[in-house]
């Protein structure tokens, strides 16, 4: 099906993933290398407020936009169609990413390129002026020290965010997270790049930590903020489909970005 897809569709725009926060880039493989087998250029690259351990300075979520600004610029200044895959704090992230990016401000300056969709895969979007914590309140579940967040204890990390695996198994993907920088789930978003960019959403029904009720509260705020319809795709999954259902994951991301 998917073959066909692209024979209909012609060129497709290269992906960035944007993780969410304790995660390894290595969290994405399964679902990253499902949409390189069929011909997308996927990349993704590590958080800088997931990378850094103590006695660094905790990045902020400034540091994570320019960082990821420079990884999008970089393909569409050569001439290259781009979307964001976002998933949970990496809607964040994303949403300011847009910044100057976007095929139509770069069409309207004489550039090539650009960035042409944002998939959000069961993100925190807030609006404008807004963090992480003023949309979700303090996480439970976390300790905080050095300024870096730690996914403690393991069983009941593994409940909330991996609540679609056996536990024990859920438990093998905790242990695997990064420690994560607390200043970046306090500083505020700046700019809404769902403003000027089509959107999807992957909505996750079976999310213990992003509820299904959350999500669509979220897309309600993103239609009435941009005046645009968000295109909705529905996945049984929890918080991380990309471990639960990596592959119908890497389906749903392809039929996001070959939207009308």
């Amino acid at each position: 099906m998917l073959v066909d897809s692209i024979i209909k569709t012609g060129p497709l725009p290269a992906v960035v993933f944007i993780p969410a926060s304790f995660s390894p880039t290595s969290f994405y493989n399964k679902t990253i290398d499902k949409l390189r087998v069929i011909g997308i250029e996927a990349i993704i690259h590590s958080l800088p407020s997931a990378s850094r351990r103590p006695p660094e300075q905790a990045a902020t979520l400034a540091e994570d936009v320019a960082y990821f600004h420079d990884v999008v610029a970089k393909l569409v200044d050569q001439g290259k169609e781009v979307a964001l895959v976002m998933h949970s704090y990496g809607g964040i992230v994303g949403t300011e990413v847009c910044r100057g990016l976007t095929k139509k401000e770069r069409e309207g300056n004489g550039m090539k390129g650009g960035l042409v969709r944002l998939v959000y895969v069961t993100a925190v979007v807030p609006m404008l002026g807004q963090s992480l914590n003023d949309v979700l309140g303090s996480p439970a579940n976390l300790k905080t020290q050095d300024g870096y967040m730690r996914n403690e204890p393991y069983e009941d990390c593994a409940k909330s965010q991996f609540s679609d695996l056996p536990l024990q198994e859920g438990v093998a993907w905790v242990k695997r997270m990064t420690v994560h920088s607390a200043a970046s789930f306090a500083d505020k978003l700046t700019f809404a790049g769902y403003n000027y960019l089509p959107v999807s959403w992957l909505l996750c029904e079976d999310d213990h930590i992003l509820t299904a009720d959350f999500q669509r509260q979220t897309i309600v705020m993103i239609e009435r903020e941009s005046g645009n319809k968000v295109a909705v795709s529905r996945l049984r999954a929890g918080h991380f489909p990309n471990a639960s259902i990596p592959e119908d994951t890497a389906n749903a991301i392809f039929e996001a970005i070959t939207a009308e």
